[in-house]
């Protein structure tokens, strides 16, 4: 219980890590500093313009929602203990964002590639496949918490 005590607070600490991430973003975007005021010219070299910085943003408040997500279902994993069907779900749900998130994050590095014509580099799939095999990782986790539930429940209706 103490190393999931332990991952709860890393969680957390990820989650405040990428808030501060949103609201500096947030504020580059609206208050603009001078050395960062590029032309609408050089913002034509991109798929959506201006907006193309905002895809990857996107993507991202999809993993700041599994982190939410991944909090919840370890804080009720440490009060609740192992085997309950509350945290199988949170769990299953983040399973199931980190794929969608790793997924769009790889398929925009894709676009990037080709629409750079090669150009750009394929940087991030690392990150991309290791957000989907955790989040695969989750969904076996979260068949394992159920079979442990059941099992559990059986145990305790023979005693």
């Amino acid at each position: 219980m103490k190393k999931i005590k332990i991952l709860h607070w890393f969680v957390i600490a990820l989650i405040a890590i990428y808030f501060v991430i949103f609201l500096s973003n947030i504020f580059l975007s609206v208050y603009t500093p001078d050395f960062m005021n590029f032309s609408d010219e050089f913002y034509s070299q991109f798929i959506f313009g201006y907006y193309t910085q905002f895809v990857g943003l996107a993507i991202s408040v999809v993993t700041f929602i599994a982190l939410f997500f991944l909090k919840k279902g370890l804080l009720i994993t440490i009060k609740n203990g192992f085997f309950n069907k509350n945290s199988s779900i949170k769990f299953k749900v983040t399973g199931q964002l980190l794929i969608i998130s790793g997924t769009l994050s790889l398929l925009w590095s894709l676009v990037l590639l080709v629409y750079s014509e090669g150009k750009s580099l394929f940087i991030g799939i690392e990150a991309s496949i290791l957000l989907m095999l955790i989040g695969f990782s989750l969904l076996v986790l979260t068949s394992y918490i159920q079979n442990g539930s059941l099992l559990q429940q059986e145990n305790d209706l023979t005693i």
